[in-house]
């Protein structure tokens, strides 16, 4: 029974590995794509729904970490938080000054148009910030004129934004009322591409190799033959192998 209980345990462990945190209060369907993307580059991930919130959060192989990250970044992942007109204008808020209220609605236009080039193939993150100039005219009165934008665009090394600045720079324009096209600032910066492919083992000498170095990094003390450590050392690790594929 003791020898049972210590192999119970050595399977328990290769089964679990060290999984660390890789993201949490994640929507369901973000979520969703994340896992399915890191399981299309061969990189086993486990999902946790909280059953209150119904936000995910995932868990990764310690050793895959990095990569993990790194793949979801140039993939724009996770999506960027934005506000809505229901978090602007609440209902039952005190009425605010005109100003107030063209910087809300300004601040609501970026949000819109970061949203919708952050859906474009490709772009990792993109940010939008809309001025508008004062001139002050013969009567003393503040009168706005010469709206200008600048737009701040990252994409990733394997996507090609060069030829759809035509097209970026027609979609502000048209967004932004009393925007002329040249008053248009549009900067592309590709993204460091930093992802190395998950190489798959699966030779036996592989298998006993990871074996080895899990007991040496660990220092588990174990009881039982070394015949048996062997055989569910390789067995747990073609399961993961399998889960991979």
């Amino acid at each position: 029974m003791k020898k049972f209980r210590w192999l119970t345990l050595v399977l328990a462990l290769f089964l679990t590995g060290c999984k660390v945190e890789l993201y949490q209060n994640l929507p369901q369907s973000e979520a969703n794509q994340m896992v399915a993307l890191l399981m299309l580059n061969h990189i086993d991930v486990n999902s946790d729904i909280d059953v209150k919130t119904g936000k995910v959060t995932l868990k990764i192989d310690k050793d895959q970490f990095i990569n993990a990250v790194e793949l979801l970044r140039q993939n724009g992942y996770p999506k960027a938080n934005y506000v809505d007109i229901e978090q602007l204008f609440p209902s039952g808020q005190l009425v605010s000054s005109p100003a107030q209220e063209e910087a809300k609605m300004s601040y609501l236009k970026e949000q819109q148009l970061e949203r919708t080039l952050s859906n474009m193939d490709g772009v990792i993150s993109a940010r939008v910030s809309i001025a508008q100039n004062l001139k002050s005219g013969s009567n003393n009165h503040s009168n706005a004129t010469d709206k200008s934008a600048a737009v701040y665009i990252k994409y990733s090394p394997e996507a090609n934004l060069s030829s759809s600045e035509t097209q970026i720079r027609n979609l502000i324009k048209n967004a932004v009322p009393d925007l002329e096209y040249e008053n248009i600032s549009l900067f592309l910066q590709p993204a460091d591409f930093r992802y190395q492919p998950v190489v798959q083992q699966s030779t036996a000498s592989n298998d006993w190799n990871d074996l080895q170095n899990w007991i040496a990094a660990n220092k588990t003390p174990i009881t039982i033959g070394l015949g048996s450590v062997f055989i569910a050392g390789v067995a747990c690790l073609s399961i993961r192998r399998k889960r991979d594929y």
